[in-house]
């Protein structure tokens, strides 16, 4: 944990396990961005100081407020800037100073925009900033982002993120808007656990590759999911990538895959997209996971974080539901690097016992249609003996569930039958619980006890090709 003694924290450890953090803009109006990033730190109870920066106030959030970074008294490690742009070129020279009579205030996040994603003007001010800060020894994350946080030290910088359940999900982005809206998106059903996030803006000093080097040695991190508009050394980037994907899943996002594509994500962040198909191709050779939409990434960062990878790639498709049941064999059937599972007899012979006379077992091979004539434990049961098969290596299962059943009890049967399979020779179950918000007690308790639930058939068998195709290539990385 954080802690406001001990030895300062050295490279970009400052900007995640800082012992100090000043907030510099900090107002005791209620509303602004540096009012709720005071309350966001205090809300998550980060337990290094607290230190509020602002001539004109005397007191944030019952925190006394300092006129500026030089009288803050305890250790600062790590500066969040929320003042207009021209400003931040003193508050940068402050924390030079600082970091010269102190030694410590070695990081700083630089929240406000108006810099090189404005034009030149902003540029100008934007290499002065970073000069400043760099003839001091003070690394930069922004300007024009959210910055970072740790949920496992109870750390945020963004005035968007209180309180995270911590896992293994590393985010690193290029538009904080769109790490906030994942997170925002996932918290209601805890579908994925924070380890850190870092939203980079503009990416003045800071890159995503040196972050994503730092991620490759966290302990935390099972997973690193990228938002990538485009770096200045994309090379480097996915050299880096391929370091990293040994161990683990690197997910990817790349807008800017057309013409008007590039030129928005310019606007943006003002980075420089370069050919789609060049980064495509060094993606393939790097192992990097390329996720093809918001769903697919969302989809993929979650399941790399919860669940095992499938020792190959032939699928089972275990269905309470005709239509959807369908629709899924014919995803996996068009996705090259699936097939659907050949069923052992004695599968066959097992299924035939747990399931209704109605049921479909192999028409075609590889899937089973329950049909409607289902209990709560027919779902479990037949699992069971689906991951049991050695011919399977993992189950698609769709379920609404029925409203004639209780639809916690049929979730708990999943849960259990998933867990049931030796530790260490697990194989993933992607949950598509198909009437959304209707099953949200199921989806719960799925998603509590480490499975990963999807709304529609198609996006659970794409996020499980991502999975095969990443298994694949991490065996060629490490050979």
């Amino acid at each position: 944990m954080a802690h406001a003694h001990g030895p300062a924290p050295q490279g970009l450890d400052a900007f995640f396990a800082p012992r100090g953090v000043a907030v510099v803009g900090a107002s005791a109006e209620p509303g602004g961005p540096g009012h709720q990033i005071v309350a966001q730190l205090q809300r998550t109870h980060y337990t290094g100081g607290i230190y509020p920066v602002n001539p004109r106030a005397t007191e944030v959030l019952g925190l006394p407020c300092y006129p500026s970074v030089l009288q803050v008294p305890g250790p600062v490690d790590l500066a969040v800037v929320v003042v207009p742009a021209p400003a931040c070129l003193v508050v940068a020279a402050q924390l030079a100073a600082r970091r010269h009579q102190r030694g410590d205030a070695a990081a700083a996040v630089v929240v406000s925009g108006g810099f090189a994603e404005v034009g030149d003007a902003g540029r100008q001010l934007q290499d002065q900033l970073v000069r400043t800060l760099r003839t001091a020894g003070i690394r930069l994350v922004g300007p024009n982002c959210v910055g970072v946080a740790d949920a496992h030290v109870g750390l945020t910088t963004s005035f968007d993120l209180g309180p995270y359940p911590a896992g293994g999900a590393s985010l690193l982005s290029q538009s904080g808007a769109f790490a906030m809206s994942f997170l925002q998106w996932a918290r209601p059903l805890e579908m994925v656990g924070l380890c850190k996030l870092a939203s980079v803006g503009n990416m003045a000093d800071v890159t995503l590759t040196e972050l994503l080097a730092y991620l490759a040695d966290d302990r935390c991190t099972r997973v690193v999911g990228v938002y990538l508009e485009g770096v200045a050394d994309a090379r480097a980037f996915v050299q880096t990538a391929a370091r990293v994907g040994r161990d683990k899943p690197v997910v990817v996002l790349k807008p800017g895959r057309t013409e008007q594509g590039a030129r928005a994500a310019h606007s943006h962040t003002g980075s420089v997209a370069s050919a789609d198909a060049i980064y495509d191709g060094a993606f393939r050779q790097a192992g990097v996971v390329r996720a093809r939409t918001v769903s697919e990434f969302y989809g993929a960062v979650r399941a790399f974080e919860r669940l095992p990878l499938p020792p190959g790639n032939r699928v089972a498709v275990l269905s309470a539901v005709g239509g959807p049941g369908t629709i899924c064999v014919d995803e996996v059937a068009a996705q090259p690097g699936l097939q659907l599972a050949h069923f052992s007899p004695r599968t066959r012979e097992r299924l035939g016992v747990v399931l209704s006379n109605l049921a479909a077992v192999g028409q075609p091979e590889g899937y089973v249609d329950m049909t409607g004539a289902v209990v709560a434990h027919t779902h479990g049961d037949a699992l069971r003996i689906l991951l049991e098969d050695e011919g399977v290596d993992a189950v698609v299962l769709l379920t609404p569930p029925p409203a004639f059943l209780d639809e916690e009890e049929v979730a708990r049967s999943i849960l259990q039958a998933y867990r049931d399979q030796p530790e260490g020779r697990r194989k993933p179950v992607l949950a598509v619980i198909t009437f959304g918000d209707a099953a949200l007690a199921a989806r719960r308790i799925l998603e509590k006890g480490g499975l990963c639930t999807f709304e529609f058939p198609e996006e659970a068998v794409r996020v499980l090709a991502r999975m095969v195709e990443y298994a694949r290539a991490r065996e060629r990385l490490r050979s």
